[in-house]
């Protein structure tokens, strides 16, 4: 299929609503098939998604505050590609945040339950067991999710949110070489420190964690070509 599938052609040009254009983008973004840099034709866009031009342009807006999607002066938009420096800032402000969340964890006054943080824990060891790479790496996402929501502070929730899409994209610029083995024993043992309490080792391991997912960045990774097999148009 080529990008200048019609509008009428279009499967998703009935079934697509204002809310899940944002989505539908996105996704492709955090599944690495639209790959960092690449640019993002509104008018393309609106063909293929049978949607107006306004409403791919509000779309854009909305993937543009969550740090998925730039904006060049007369060129468009794009998707955010970060240099390496501006990845590695970016995994300092993560563990910055996270160090912050133990602090708030450790001071509460009743333990949070650690049985969400268990159970993606689990399902990323069987994830990976059985090889399937790309789900190990969302649940390795969804881990630092979950070790935020035990802060129960909607703010800092929202703000680490918003860097871990970030990360996402500076993983679809960069290959990582990440010891997968390592960072997943992290994860086991920061379930460990938390309900022994030991916060300064938790705090110095989040520090030594992100480090190692910094050193795994190094190059660039190729995308998918065809805008309309990107955003999976069939």
């Amino acid at each position: 299929m080529t990008a200048s599938i019609t509008q009428a052609e279009s499967p998703l040009a009935i079934a697509m609503q204002p809310g899940d254009i944002g989505q539908v983008i996105a996704t492709a973004i955090l599944e690495r098939r639209l790959v960092p840099g690449r640019r993002l034709n509104e008018l393309e866009l609106s063909r293929l998604l049978g949607v107006s031009r306004s409403m791919i342009r509000f779309a854009l807006v909305g993937l543009h505050h969550d740090g998925l999607v730039t904006f060049e002066t007369n060129r468009g938009a794009f998707v955010a590609k970060p240099t390496l420096g501006e990845a590695h800032l970016l995994f300092e402000a993560i563990a910055a945040i996270e160090r912050s969340a133990i602090d708030i964890i450790a001071g509460a006054a009743k333990p949070p339950s650690l049985d969400s943080l268990r159970g993606v824990h689990r399902k990323q060891v069987k994830a990976r067991s059985k090889d399937n790479t790309r789900l190990s790496e969302q649940l390795a996402i969804d881990f630092h999710r979950e070790l935020l929501a035990l802060t129960g502070n909607p703010l800092l929730i929202e703000a680490h949110r918003k860097l871990l899409l970030s990360y996402r994209v500076a993983t679809a610029v960069f290959k990582t070489e990440l010891d997968d083995c390592e960072l997943e024993d992290h994860h086991g043992e920061m379930i460990a420190l938390l309900e022994s309490g030991s916060a300064a080792k938790l705090r110095r391991l989040i520090d030594a964690h992100w480090r190692l997912v910094i050193r795994g960045h190094v190059g660039m990774q190729p995308g998918v070509e065809d805008l309309a097999e990107a955003l999976r148009i069939q």
